[in-house]
């Protein structure tokens, strides 16, 4: 059954009081809070602790903030690098160079002294720098100046009560080069797409399950294709449309994963109903074990979700179903890639099929 967290009601109730509850909040710290004199950047030296804040429970915006990790490193080396996130996408940032990750949880609303006891904790750690990951997020920066720390690192704008290191605001094309101009303010670089490590043991648990559902021969994985079904609300593709391309390509030959979400898990029997048995459905997984096995597959299919951007860490080529203009933001660019917008079942699966990787799959089969 789907998570209270995970009903689109609940998602889209959610967005609308966080903006309204933000733009409120925000109204009664200016008469409370004044706007700090700026530090210039090149003046935060003798840097031992720095945190990293992003508190955000969306897989993609943690993922696209993750180069920020690799940026920190380069410009206080040697310091003690911590990271603030969510608490359902805190995962995603095990086996980067991150010394501790703290949590915030969606619970803290109702566990308010939760909320006051991590800020607490943070705040007696002394950081000598907390740089706001979101580079422009109202709520991040408002963590930022909750943790206590002596420089406030993150872009000018609507949040600069909160920060005593402003930077230039970062306006880019793409959302993968925003953390790339950020680090550049700070005088470093950071790779222009998002970063994910997979361990030792999270491939071989992948490939054991890919060789239970005939998709591996022992440490090698075979090529296939794999499909997210899933999506934040308005940037899902309809269940029908998922079915009919899957169907199409398993009657061309190739190997096919349909990889559901937690708010799919209801409908799996449906599509194991709908779908011939070449098609592996496979039920939501732990999230971890989920990234090996979509890092697996020699082509993906997906909405603008979560999973196209693990895809752009892995380097794995992407076709992506994009429901509208504005999330050709967030689409992958990689050479390979191929990028539809409103498309209809019939140019998914020509996409699909007229793609290079598709010969390495129907090959294999």
């Amino acid at each position: 059954m789907t998570s209270l967290a995970h009903h689109p009601l609940a998602q889209r109730v959610g967005k609308v009081v966080g903006h309204g509850g933000k733009l409120v909040f925000g109204r009664v710290l200016d008469t409370m809070l004044s706007t700090p004199t700026n530090v210039p950047i090149d003046a935060v030296r003798d840097v031992r602790r720095v945190l990293i804040v992003r508190p955000n429970f969306r897989i993609g915006n943690t993922l696209i903030a993750a180069p920020l990790i690799l940026a920190v490193r380069q410009r206080f080396p040697g310091a003690q690098v911590d990271y603030l996130g969510g608490d359902t996408t805190a995962a995603l940032l095990a086996h980067l160079p991150v010394d501790t990750v703290h949590r915030v949880s969606r619970r803290f609303i109702t566990r308010p002294w939760r909320f006051v006891a991590l800020f607490a904790s943070l705040r007696r750690m002394h950081y000598d720098v907390a740089v706001e990951g979101g580079m422009g997020s109202f709520s991040g920066a408002l963590y930022t100046y909750l943790t206590g720390a002596h420089y406030r690192i993150g872009c000018g704008g609507k949040a600069d009560r909160f920060l005593n290191v402003r930077l230039p605001e970062v306006h880019t094309s793409h959302a993968y080069d925003t953390p790339l101009a950020f680090a550049g303010l700070l005088g470093v670089s950071c790779p222009d797409h998002p970063v994910y490590a997979v361990s030792a043991e999270e491939r071989t648990a992948a490939l054991a399950l890919l060789g239970r559902l005939g998709l591996a021969a022992g440490s090698v994985a075979r090529p296939f294709l794999a499909m997210f079904v899933g999506g934040h609300l308005e940037k899902r593709w309809p269940a029908a449309r998922w079915m009919e391309v899957a169907r199409s390509l398993a009657t061309l030959g190739g190997p096919v994963m349909m990889f559901l979400g937690p708010e799919e898990a209801r409908a799996e029997r449906n599509y194991r109903r709908a779908l011939p048995a070449s098609v592996r459905v496979l039920p939501p997984q732990p999230l971890r074990l989920f990234a090996a096995l979509w890092g697996s597959a020699r082509l993906m299919v997906t909405a603008d979700s979560g999973p196209m951007h693990l895809a752009a860490a892995f380097g794995v080529p992407t076709i992506a179903v994009l429901h509208s203009d504005a999330s050709l933001i967030y689409a992958p660019r990689a050479p390979q890639d191929r990028v539809l917008v409103r498309p209809t079942a019939a140019e998914a699966v020509a996409a699909v099929v007229t793609h290079p990787a598709w010969a390495d799959i129907v090959s294999a089969a």
